[in-house]
Protein backbone atom coordinates (compact mmCIF):
# COMPACT_ATOMS: atom_id res chain seq x y z
CA UNK A 1 0.00 0.00 0.00
CA UNK A 2 1.11 3.69 -0.64
CA UNK A 3 2.79 5.59 2.33
CA UNK A 4 0.32 7.63 3.84
CA UNK A 5 1.66 11.33 3.34
CA UNK A 6 -0.40 14.58 3.27
CA UNK A 7 -0.38 14.86 -0.38
CA UNK A 8 -1.43 11.22 -1.47
CA UNK A 9 -4.60 8.85 0.01
CA UNK A 10 -3.42 5.94 1.82
CA UNK A 11 -5.28 3.04 -0.16
CA UNK A 12 -5.50 2.55 -4.02
CA UNK A 13 -8.87 1.04 -5.18
CA UNK A 14 -9.61 -0.17 -8.32
CA UNK A 15 -13.32 -0.89 -8.98
CA UNK A 16 -14.48 -3.76 -12.58
CA UNK A 17 -17.85 -2.81 -12.95
CA UNK A 18 -19.78 0.56 -13.73
CA UNK A 19 -23.16 0.06 -13.48
CA UNK A 20 -25.95 1.54 -10.87
CA UNK A 21 -24.60 -0.10 -7.72
CA UNK A 22 -20.57 1.53 -8.46
CA UNK A 23 -21.89 4.72 -7.68
CA UNK A 24 -22.74 4.39 -4.37
CA UNK A 25 -19.32 3.12 -3.57
CA UNK A 26 -17.83 5.87 -5.67
CA UNK A 27 -20.09 8.26 -3.75
CA UNK A 28 -18.74 6.99 0.09
CA UNK A 29 -15.54 7.31 -1.78
CA UNK A 30 -15.28 10.86 -2.74
CA UNK A 31 -15.78 12.00 0.91
CA UNK A 32 -12.82 9.62 2.22
CA UNK A 33 -9.07 11.25 1.98
CA UNK A 34 -7.94 7.79 2.31
CA UNK A 35 -8.83 6.43 -0.81
CA UNK A 36 -7.66 7.30 -4.05
CA UNK A 37 -9.53 5.52 -6.96
CA UNK A 38 -6.97 4.56 -9.36
CA UNK A 39 -8.84 2.77 -11.93
CA UNK A 40 -12.33 1.64 -13.41
CA UNK A 41 -13.19 -1.02 -16.06
CA UNK A 42 -16.16 -2.18 -17.58
CA UNK A 43 -16.82 -3.62 -21.05
CA UNK A 44 -19.35 -1.49 -21.91
CA UNK A 45 -17.91 2.22 -23.06
CA UNK A 46 -20.87 3.96 -21.77
CA UNK A 47 -21.08 3.14 -17.89
CA UNK A 48 -17.43 3.57 -17.96
CA UNK A 49 -17.56 6.63 -19.54
CA UNK A 50 -20.16 8.27 -16.89
CA UNK A 51 -18.56 6.81 -14.00
CA UNK A 52 -14.95 8.34 -14.64
CA UNK A 53 -16.60 11.71 -15.69
CA UNK A 54 -18.40 11.59 -12.75
CA UNK A 55 -15.54 10.68 -10.38
CA UNK A 56 -12.81 11.68 -12.40
CA UNK A 57 -10.85 8.60 -12.50
CA UNK A 58 -7.98 9.08 -15.16
CA UNK A 59 -7.50 5.30 -15.88
CA UNK A 60 -10.39 3.43 -17.46
CA UNK A 61 -10.00 0.12 -19.18
CA UNK A 62 -12.64 -2.53 -20.78
CA UNK A 63 -10.19 -5.52 -19.42
CA UNK A 64 -9.97 -6.46 -15.66
CA UNK A 65 -6.20 -7.57 -16.20
CA UNK A 66 -5.11 -5.23 -17.95
CA UNK A 67 -6.21 -2.17 -15.22
CA UNK A 68 -4.99 -4.73 -12.45
CA UNK A 69 -1.56 -5.11 -13.98
CA UNK A 70 -0.56 -1.36 -15.04
CA UNK A 71 -2.72 0.05 -11.53
CA UNK A 72 -1.48 -2.88 -9.61
CA UNK A 73 -4.08 -1.48 -7.14
CA UNK A 74 -4.20 -2.58 -2.98
CA UNK A 75 -8.05 -3.14 -3.57
CA UNK A 76 -10.54 -4.26 -5.88
CA UNK A 77 -13.91 -3.37 -5.70
CA UNK A 78 -16.02 -6.54 -7.96
CA UNK A 79 -19.58 -4.99 -8.79
CA UNK A 80 -20.01 -6.99 -11.96
CA UNK A 81 -23.02 -9.25 -12.53
CA UNK A 82 -22.73 -12.58 -10.17
CA UNK A 83 -22.04 -14.59 -12.84
CA UNK A 84 -18.93 -12.95 -13.16
CA UNK A 85 -17.60 -12.66 -9.59
CA UNK A 86 -15.55 -16.15 -9.79
CA UNK A 87 -13.47 -14.98 -12.62
CA UNK A 88 -13.02 -10.80 -11.37
CA UNK A 89 -11.87 -12.80 -8.37
CA UNK A 90 -9.30 -15.32 -9.86
CA UNK A 91 -7.77 -12.49 -12.00
CA UNK A 92 -7.58 -10.19 -8.24
CA UNK A 93 -5.46 -13.23 -6.76
CA UNK A 94 -3.06 -13.61 -10.29
CA UNK A 95 -2.09 -9.91 -10.10
CA UNK A 96 -1.71 -9.69 -6.22
CA UNK A 97 -4.38 -7.29 -4.68
CA UNK A 98 -4.23 -7.16 -0.80
CA UNK A 99 -8.16 -7.47 0.05
CA UNK A 100 -11.24 -7.76 -2.34
CA UNK A 101 -14.64 -6.52 -1.69
CA UNK A 102 -17.24 -8.19 -3.76
CA UNK A 103 -20.93 -6.88 -4.02
CA UNK A 104 -23.96 -9.17 -3.47
CA UNK A 105 -24.51 -11.99 -3.91
CA UNK A 106 -21.09 -12.85 -3.48
CA UNK A 107 -20.80 -15.91 -5.84
CA UNK A 108 -23.79 -17.87 -8.30
CA UNK A 109 -23.36 -20.49 -5.23
CA UNK A 110 -21.15 -21.78 -2.59
CA UNK A 111 -19.31 -24.41 -4.65
CA UNK A 112 -18.05 -21.18 -6.13
CA UNK A 113 -17.55 -19.29 -2.65
CA UNK A 114 -15.66 -21.80 -1.28
CA UNK A 115 -13.11 -21.81 -4.67
CA UNK A 116 -13.24 -17.95 -3.64
CA UNK A 117 -12.22 -18.69 -0.44
CA UNK A 118 -9.54 -21.54 -0.90
CA UNK A 119 -7.31 -19.61 -3.47
CA UNK A 120 -7.75 -15.77 -1.82
CA UNK A 121 -6.50 -17.68 1.47
CA UNK A 122 -3.77 -19.19 0.01
CA UNK A 123 -2.48 -16.19 -1.67
CA UNK A 124 -3.21 -14.34 2.07
CA UNK A 125 -6.15 -11.59 0.15
CA UNK A 126 -8.69 -10.71 2.64
CA UNK A 127 -11.57 -11.75 0.70
CA UNK A 128 -15.36 -9.95 2.02
CA UNK A 129 -18.65 -9.70 0.67
CA UNK A 130 -20.46 -5.99 0.53
CA UNK A 131 -23.15 -6.38 2.82
CA UNK A 132 -23.22 -2.54 3.34
CA UNK A 133 -25.75 -2.72 5.76
CA UNK A 134 -24.17 -4.55 8.36
CA UNK A 135 -21.73 -1.75 9.00
CA UNK A 136 -24.30 0.37 9.70
CA UNK A 137 -24.91 1.72 13.41
CA UNK A 138 -28.37 0.77 13.07
CA UNK A 139 -27.65 -2.80 12.50
CA UNK A 140 -25.19 -3.18 14.98
CA UNK A 141 -27.60 -1.02 17.80
CA UNK A 142 -29.99 -3.61 17.04
CA UNK A 143 -27.77 -6.61 17.72
CA UNK A 144 -26.66 -4.94 20.76
CA UNK A 145 -30.25 -4.97 21.98
CA UNK A 146 -30.91 -8.45 21.34
CA UNK A 147 -27.62 -9.11 23.01
CA UNK A 148 -28.37 -7.06 25.98
CA UNK A 149 -31.80 -9.44 26.57
CA UNK A 150 -34.37 -6.53 25.53
CA UNK A 151 -36.80 -8.83 23.98
CA UNK A 152 -35.49 -12.08 25.74
CA UNK A 153 -34.59 -15.39 24.54
CA UNK A 154 -34.95 -14.84 20.35
CA UNK A 155 -37.71 -17.22 19.25
CA UNK A 156 -38.71 -15.95 15.80
CA UNK A 157 -37.89 -13.62 13.30
CA UNK A 158 -39.04 -12.51 10.07
CA UNK A 159 -38.10 -10.18 7.44
CA UNK A 160 -39.75 -9.12 3.75
CA UNK A 161 -37.64 -7.11 0.95
CA UNK A 162 -39.76 -6.51 -2.56
CA UNK A 163 -39.38 -4.33 -5.05
CA UNK A 164 -41.35 -3.17 -8.45
CA UNK A 165 -38.51 -4.50 -11.17
CA UNK A 166 -40.39 -6.03 -14.15
CA UNK A 167 -37.36 -4.99 -16.83
CA UNK A 168 -36.49 -8.96 -17.70
CA UNK A 169 -33.18 -7.58 -19.36
CA UNK A 170 -31.85 -6.63 -16.00
CA UNK A 171 -29.68 -9.12 -14.52
CA UNK A 172 -31.79 -9.35 -11.62
CA UNK A 173 -33.97 -11.24 -13.49
CA UNK A 174 -31.55 -13.24 -15.79
CA UNK A 175 -31.05 -16.61 -13.94
CA UNK A 176 -27.86 -17.07 -16.51
CA UNK A 177 -26.34 -13.70 -14.91
CA UNK A 178 -27.32 -14.60 -11.14
CA UNK A 179 -30.18 -12.96 -10.85
CA UNK A 180 -33.26 -14.19 -8.66
CA UNK A 181 -35.54 -12.85 -6.14
CA UNK A 182 -33.61 -14.42 -3.13
CA UNK A 183 -29.71 -13.83 -4.88
CA UNK A 184 -31.06 -9.87 -5.24
CA UNK A 185 -33.41 -9.25 -2.34
CA UNK A 186 -33.92 -12.34 0.23
CA UNK A 187 -29.79 -12.81 0.71
CA UNK A 188 -30.61 -9.43 3.12
CA UNK A 189 -33.00 -11.16 4.77
CA UNK A 190 -31.28 -14.40 5.08
CA UNK A 191 -28.33 -12.57 6.20
CA UNK A 192 -30.21 -11.00 9.14
CA UNK A 193 -32.24 -13.17 10.33
CA UNK A 194 -28.58 -15.57 11.09
CA UNK A 195 -26.95 -12.65 12.78
CA UNK A 196 -29.78 -11.66 14.76
CA UNK A 197 -30.63 -15.47 16.28
CA UNK A 198 -27.16 -15.77 16.06
CA UNK A 199 -26.56 -19.54 14.54
CA UNK A 200 -27.51 -21.42 11.49
CA UNK A 201 -30.13 -22.65 10.44
CA UNK A 202 -30.51 -26.24 10.14
CA UNK A 203 -32.84 -27.07 7.28
CA UNK A 204 -35.13 -25.06 5.13
CA UNK A 205 -38.04 -25.12 2.68
CA UNK A 206 -39.48 -22.68 0.25
CA UNK A 207 -41.95 -22.14 -2.58
CA UNK A 208 -41.81 -19.39 -5.05
CA UNK A 209 -42.62 -18.35 -8.92
CA UNK A 210 -40.62 -19.65 -11.29
CA UNK A 211 -40.07 -17.91 -14.36
CA UNK A 212 -38.78 -20.66 -16.91
CA UNK A 213 -37.60 -18.87 -19.93
CA UNK A 214 -35.03 -16.72 -17.74
CA UNK A 215 -34.72 -19.63 -15.29
CA UNK A 216 -35.09 -17.01 -12.36
CA UNK A 217 -36.87 -17.56 -9.23
CA UNK A 218 -39.29 -13.78 -9.35
CA UNK A 219 -40.69 -14.87 -5.84
CA UNK A 220 -39.13 -17.04 -3.41
CA UNK A 221 -40.85 -17.46 -0.13
CA UNK A 222 -38.96 -19.88 2.74
CA UNK A 223 -38.54 -21.20 6.23
CA UNK A 224 -35.46 -21.12 7.84
CA UNK A 225 -35.35 -24.17 10.85
CA UNK A 226 -32.94 -22.83 13.12
CA UNK A 227 -33.76 -25.99 16.07
CA UNK A 228 -34.96 -25.84 19.13
CA UNK A 229 -37.73 -24.15 18.16
CA UNK A 230 -36.46 -21.03 17.25
CA UNK A 231 -38.09 -19.72 13.57
CA UNK A 232 -37.10 -17.69 10.26
CA UNK A 233 -39.47 -16.96 7.20
CA UNK A 234 -38.52 -14.32 4.46
CA UNK A 235 -40.38 -13.40 1.62
CA UNK A 236 -38.55 -11.61 -1.29
CA UNK A 237 -39.68 -11.14 -4.79
CA UNK A 238 -39.80 -8.64 -8.25
CA UNK A 239 -43.07 -7.30 -9.33
CA UNK A 240 -44.37 -6.22 -5.68
CA UNK A 241 -44.64 -3.38 -4.20
CA UNK A 242 -41.61 -2.11 -2.80
CA UNK A 243 -41.12 -3.38 0.76
CA UNK A 244 -38.26 -3.97 3.40
CA UNK A 245 -38.29 -4.62 7.17
CA UNK A 246 -37.93 -6.94 9.24
CA UNK A 247 -38.70 -8.29 13.06
CA UNK A 248 -37.49 -10.42 15.95
CA UNK A 249 -40.22 -11.49 18.58
CA UNK A 250 -38.72 -13.10 21.86
CA UNK A 251 -39.83 -14.31 25.22
CA UNK A 252 -40.07 -11.13 26.30
CA UNK A 253 -41.18 -8.87 23.55
CA UNK A 254 -40.80 -7.81 19.98
CA UNK A 255 -38.36 -5.88 17.75
CA UNK A 256 -39.06 -4.10 14.39
CA UNK A 257 -36.78 -2.24 11.88
CA UNK A 258 -39.25 -0.67 9.07
CA UNK A 259 -36.30 0.92 7.13
CA UNK A 260 -33.92 -2.41 7.12
CA UNK A 261 -31.51 -1.80 4.52
CA UNK A 262 -31.27 1.74 3.00
CA UNK A 263 -29.77 3.38 5.81
CA UNK A 264 -26.98 5.83 5.66
CA UNK A 265 -26.13 9.23 7.48
CA UNK A 266 -28.63 11.42 9.24
CA UNK A 267 -31.10 9.12 12.26
CA UNK A 268 -32.37 5.74 11.33
CA UNK A 269 -34.93 3.86 14.03
CA UNK A 270 -36.02 0.86 15.77
CA UNK A 271 -38.53 0.32 17.63
CA UNK A 272 -38.53 -2.13 21.05
CA UNK A 273 -41.83 -3.43 22.46
CA UNK A 274 -43.55 0.12 20.54
CA UNK A 275 -40.67 2.38 22.47
CA UNK A 276 -39.05 4.18 19.53
CA UNK A 277 -34.69 4.14 19.62
CA UNK A 278 -32.91 6.66 17.53
CA UNK A 279 -29.76 5.70 15.81
CA UNK A 280 -26.83 8.39 14.11
CA UNK A 281 -25.95 6.95 10.68
CA UNK A 282 -23.13 6.84 8.57
CA UNK A 283 -22.44 5.87 5.04
CA UNK A 284 -22.20 2.52 5.06
CA UNK A 285 -20.44 2.01 1.81
CA UNK A 286 -17.60 4.37 3.52
CA UNK A 287 -17.43 1.99 6.71
CA UNK A 288 -17.32 -1.10 4.68
CA UNK A 289 -13.99 -0.45 2.87
CA UNK A 290 -12.06 1.43 5.77
CA UNK A 291 -12.84 -1.89 7.17
CA UNK A 292 -11.39 -4.12 4.67
CA UNK A 293 -8.53 -1.23 3.75
CA UNK A 294 -7.81 -1.46 7.93
CA UNK A 295 -8.18 -5.31 8.35
CA UNK A 296 -5.56 -5.52 5.69
CA UNK A 297 -3.06 -2.93 7.32
CA UNK A 298 -3.53 -4.29 10.99
CA UNK A 299 -3.72 -7.76 10.26
CA UNK A 300 -7.45 -7.75 12.75
CA UNK A 301 -10.55 -9.34 11.36
CA UNK A 302 -13.14 -7.76 9.10
CA UNK A 303 -16.59 -7.02 10.83
CA UNK A 304 -18.30 -9.20 8.29
CA UNK A 305 -15.67 -12.68 8.10
CA UNK A 306 -16.07 -14.85 4.38
CA UNK A 307 -17.43 -17.76 6.74
CA UNK A 308 -20.33 -15.21 6.94
CA UNK A 309 -20.77 -15.06 3.49
CA UNK A 310 -20.51 -19.37 3.50
CA UNK A 311 -23.47 -19.65 5.75
CA UNK A 312 -25.39 -16.73 3.62
CA UNK A 313 -24.94 -18.61 0.32
CA UNK A 314 -25.36 -22.44 1.60
CA UNK A 315 -28.56 -20.81 2.58
CA UNK A 316 -29.62 -19.55 -1.04
CA UNK A 317 -28.49 -22.95 -2.50
CA UNK A 318 -30.75 -24.68 0.24
CA UNK A 319 -33.94 -22.60 -0.64
CA UNK A 320 -32.96 -22.66 -4.19
CA UNK A 321 -33.10 -26.72 -4.13
CA UNK A 322 -36.73 -26.78 -1.47
CA UNK A 323 -38.10 -24.61 -4.16
CA UNK A 324 -37.71 -26.91 -7.28
CA UNK A 325 -37.91 -30.14 -5.71
CA UNK A 326 -40.68 -28.94 -3.10
CA UNK A 327 -38.93 -31.15 0.33
CA UNK A 328 -37.39 -29.98 3.19
CA UNK A 329 -33.19 -29.68 2.83
CA UNK A 330 -30.73 -29.71 5.48
CA UNK A 331 -28.15 -27.03 4.96
CA UNK A 332 -24.65 -27.88 5.09
CA UNK A 333 -23.08 -26.43 8.87
CA UNK A 334 -20.32 -24.14 8.80
CA UNK A 335 -17.38 -25.70 10.31
CA UNK A 336 -13.73 -23.84 11.30
CA UNK A 337 -12.91 -24.31 7.23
Amino acid sequence: MSEPTNASPKYRVAIVGCGGISHAHAKAWRNLPEIEIVGACDEKFESLARFATEYNVENTYNDLRQMLEKQQPDFLVIATWPSSHLKNVLEAVRCGVKGILVEKPIAINSTQLEQMIQVTARANILLMEAFMYRHHPLTLAVKQKIEEGAIGEVRYARSSFSTGLTDRQNWRLRGDLGGGAVMDLGCYSINIMRYLVGREPQSVWATGKFEPINTVWETLIGTLDFGDGVTGQLDCSFGWTWRECYEVAGTDGTLFVQSAWGNSEGESHFTVNGEIFSVSGVNPYAAEILDLCQAVETGTATHLPITDALGNMRVIDALHESAHTGQRIACRPIKSE
